[in-house]
């Protein structure tokens, strides 16, 4: 198997430079769209989201985790992708009306037809992807995520400069999934282009239902606020929020999930062959941890400038909600390897079984929270957040035979590191402050002292991720 290490690096690589062309064309599209035109794209995207879970119908999960994999099995899950992807794109196609109708926009409809598209396509992309996961070809991904997310993104900017509008966003994903589904024919690993089948069809149905449900009720209770903000505030305050909750997701798009993309075929490795997942798991968190909640810490104190800079001054309402969202992720982040680990290792219905916990909390809370502005839907995530975070430590300390403190000792130094690195950053703050810098230099400076007082921090205490690092540097030296 490919070392870990350069997995991981791979991983991250891709994740960085998507974030830098991420990052380019949304300060672009932040200056050609309105909140408005983001809100109708935010909305639709979030109903495709949740409709994206069921096209996978956990497919490609089955295909990582899967103990004893054969051609029957990886035809199998080729057809239930086509079979349930084109279902849930047709589903979408026609009942777009009805959508649009209801929140009294008719560019929801133009915006979900044009996102059915992907259903088509997709399913001609995930199978070999999974397989490419399950052999830790990361750097084969790295390509084929980067070059598909450059035509997403120059796609984007092209058509907002050409006054498309919302529709720009639309089109976007679907020319980088087409090429993306392009790229993954011509570098699927040996033996994986097969025809449809269905000989071990209820197989990968029995884990896929699992998967989806739990899968579904996550990304619907994480998109709630979506569909509420829009029906009760308008598109321009969906936009707003959209965009704070972009701000906090730059850390889980590039770094949880580039981090979780490599731990389920290490988890599912290990499970195979039979290691103990505790210790492997607790340091795996300390390391994430001292990465996650020094980011929390550094968008609740820089939120404002952040967004005066990437985005410009018509989004610095956000801020406020930026900020109760970095502070909602703390234990989120704790926990982020956990679901993760329970697919990885077949206790699907125990992750079911805890959405099934703390969703009615977050539904509810933000429901009721919608009706007193913005601020009040954000502050949700805390309580809600830590109802998952001790409904999975309870969870884990079964699965892995093991207690919370051995499980979650370690990232108490991740803690430690989160402060020294804040207390850096608040003191340059209060320094530029004083200078009475404009926000870039501000900002930059923050940065560089809170990832300095970060460094300093790690070797200080100890913690393992300073070792990992020194040890990630030598190794791409030495290639």
């Amino acid at each position: 198997m490919v070392n870990v290490r350069t997995a991981l690096f791979w991983s991250l690589t891709e994740r960085y430079a998507g974030l830098i062309i991420n990052l380019a064309s949304t300060m672009v599209l932040a200056r050609l769209l309105t909140p408005a035109q983001v809100g109708v794209f935010s909305l639709c995207a979030s109903l495709a989201a949740v409709a994206g879970i069921l096209r996978d119908f956990g497919v490609s999960e089955y295909l990582v985790q899967e103990r004893h994999m054969t051609t029957d099995k990886l035809r199998a899950a080729f057809g239930v992708a086509i079979l349930v992807a084109w279902s849930i794109g047709a589903m979408i196609l026609l009942g777009r009306g009805a959508l649009a109708h209801f929140y009294r926009e008719p560019g929801v409809a133009s915006v979900l037809a044009v996102l059915s598209l992907n259903f088509l396509m997709l399913p001609f992309a995930s199978p070999a992807f999974a397989m490419l996961t399950r052999e830790m070809a990361f750097r084969k991904i790295f390509f084929m995520q980067i070059t598909s997310n450059t035509t997403q993104a120059v796609t984007a900017v092209l058509l907002a400069w050409h006054g498309f509008g919302y529709m720009s966003l639309a089109w976007a994903p679907v020319a980088g999934i087409a090429m993306q589904t392009v790229l993954t024919t011509l570098m699927r690993p040996r033996d994986s282009l097969v025809l449809p089948g269905w000989a071990q069809a209820r197989q990968v149905l029995r884990y896929g239902s699992m998967f989806v449900v739990s899968r579904v009720i996550e990304t619907l209770t994480r998109n709630a606020h979506e569909f509420l903000i829009a029906r009760q505030t308008g598109f321009a305050a969906v936009g707003l929020f959209s965009r704070a909750f972009g701000l906090i997701e730059l850390f889980n798009s590039n770094v949880t999930q580039a981090v979780q993309r490599v731990a389920s075929p290490v988890f599912a490795s290990q499970h195979r062959s039979g290691q103990a997942l505790a210790v492997s798991f607790a340091r795996s968190t300390a390391i994430f941890t001292s990465l996650a909640f020094p980011f929390c810490g550094f968008i609740a104190l820089m939120a404002g400038d952040i967004i005066l800079v990437l985005f410009g001054r018509q989004w610095l309402a956000a801020a406020p909600v930026a900020r109760l969202l970095a502070v909602g992720l703390v234990p989120f982040y704790l926990v982020g390897l956990a679901p993760t680990l329970l697919a990885a290792t077949g206790h699907i219905q125990r992750r079911l079984r805890i959405t099934l916990g703390y969703a009615p909390v977050h539904l509810v809370g933000v429901f009721c929270a919608s009706f007193f502005g913005l601020q009040a839907v954000a502050a949700v995530w805390v309580l809600s957040y830590s109802v998952m975070m001790l409904m999975y430590m309870a969870q884990l300390r079964t699965v892995l035979q093991a207690s919370v403190g051995e499980l979650f000792k370690p990232s108490v130094a991740s803690a430690a590191v989160a402060l020294l690195s804040l207390a850096g950053q608040a003191l340059m703050l209060a320094a530029c402050r004083y200078a009475d810098l404009p926000a870039l230099p501000t900002l930059v400076a923050v940065t560089l002292a809170g990832a300095t007082a970060w460094l300093g921090a790690t070797r200080l205490l100890h913690h393992p991720v300073y070792g990992e690092l020194i040890t990630l540097l030598r190794h791409r030296r030495a290639i």
